[in-house]
């Protein structure tokens, strides 16, 4: 009888350091509104207007972002130091492209997910966004089980760390929202996800 109860009180305590411990995780996704200055929002939003115009299409459309004024702008030391302070971790450029998408009415959205390590370490990834006029949203969960839905406005930054809060993106029913898509590695020593991602990225131009 004294060893079931000591058993008990054993299971007992190990669900309350348990519940302890994943109560203490956090929440690796960030929502930052203003994310650059009006300056530097405007030359990315006119400078993409100059690639292509492909709102009335039906179906999600990606160009690698070539431009080194927008790169200076996200690689710059100001802008690595300000999501170090947000994510409180250290990260570095990566050298995987940055992404221009725009997903127009029609579009799908993005299935329920976690983010596949590219490097050795989680990376960081980036949604920046240009421009959202559509009934879209981004939606993740908390480590406490919290559907959290956001509604990302234009110069807004979602963070999500790979391999950490399951997240998802809902259809575009109306407008059209764009998007940068961009990556801060932790490390430089990549693996072969990177090296997949890579080229099937590559293979689209």
């Amino acid at each position: 009888m004294f060893l079931n109860k000591l058993l008990i009180l054993l299971i007992i305590l190990l669900i309350i350091i348990l519940s302890y411990i994943f109560l203490q995780k956090r929440d690796e996704v960030y929502y930052i509104e203003d994310f650059l200055s009006k300056e530097d929002y405007d030359y990315i939003k006119n400078h993409v207007k100059n690639i292509n115009d492909m709102k009335n299409e039906r179906f999600r459309y990606i160009k690698p972002i070539n431009d080194i004024n927008i790169q200076r702008i996200f690689y710059s030391e100001n802008i690595i130091n300000k999501i170090q302070s947000i994510i409180d971790n250290k990260i570095m450029k990566s050298n995987f492209p940055i992404e221009y998408r725009i997903y127009p009415k029609g579009s799908e959205g993005m299935k329920c997910h976690k983010d596949t390590l590219l490097y050795d370490e989680p990376q960081y990834e980036m949604v920046y966004t240009i421009e959202n006029e559509s009934d879209s949203y981004t939606n993740y969960f908390t480590y406490t089980g919290r559907n959290k839905k956001i509604y990302t406005k234009p110069n807004s930054l979602i963070i999500v760390k790979a391999q950490e809060n399951i997240h998802c993106v809902s259809p575009v029913n109306e407008g059209y929202r764009s998007i940068l898509k961009l990556i801060y590695t932790q490390t430089d020593k990549y693996n072969n996800n990177y090296l997949n991602e890579l080229k099937r990225f590559n293979s689209r131009f």
